[in-house]
């Protein structure tokens, strides 16, 4: 019985700690709102929409794609400049696994499907299954994405700076 209770519970971990972060979609109003009137990432035309577990699933790829990207470039632009490889690390997004995320869709003026995604390590004791983070500063520990997922477009990425 014991091999057995074991066995459960090795599966049990295996299978929530696949290396995905934790994550929430927040779909209501009031995020939207916020989005576009507090912290002005989103367009005043944008309104609320759904997300599908086939739209999740692409934007994950999506993103892991975009994030890839980023960090190469990152990479290239400090080796540019002849600075060391470890300053760069300070703005590259790290292991997803290290992050929270939010995702936030939403339609845009036209009637495209967008969306904004928001990653933290750090969610200072707030709830953020229901409330945005948002902080300056904090560096690759904070990052946000936006994709247009009905043109493929990639709109925006990047981690924040350093006080």
């Amino acid at each position: 019985m014991k091999k057995i209770l074991l066995l459960f519970f090795a599966l049990l971990n295996f299978a929530t700690c696949r290396g995905q972060s934790a994550y929430v979609i927040l779909k209501d109003k009031e995020t939207i709102t916020d989005l576009i009137t507090i912290y002005k990432v989103l367009p005043e035309s944008s309104t609320t929409t759904e997300l599908s577990e086939a739209e999740l699933d692409l934007v994950k790829k999506a993103s892991i794609e975009y994030i890839k990207d980023f960090n190469t470039a990152i990479s290239e632009e400090f080796r540019k400049r002849g600075e060391r490889k470890k300053y760069a690390k300070m703005y590259q997004i790290e292991n997803l696994s290290n992050y929270k995320i939010q995702y936030v869709p939403y339609l845009n003026g036209k009637g495209e499907k967008e969306i904004w995604i928001n990653g933290f390590c750090n969610d200072f004791d707030k709830d953020w299954r229901r409330e945005l983070i948002h902080v300056f500063d904090g560096g690759n520990c904070y990052f946000t994405i936006r994709l247009n997922l009905t043109t493929g477009e990639r709109l925006g990425i990047g981690t924040n700076g350093y006080a």
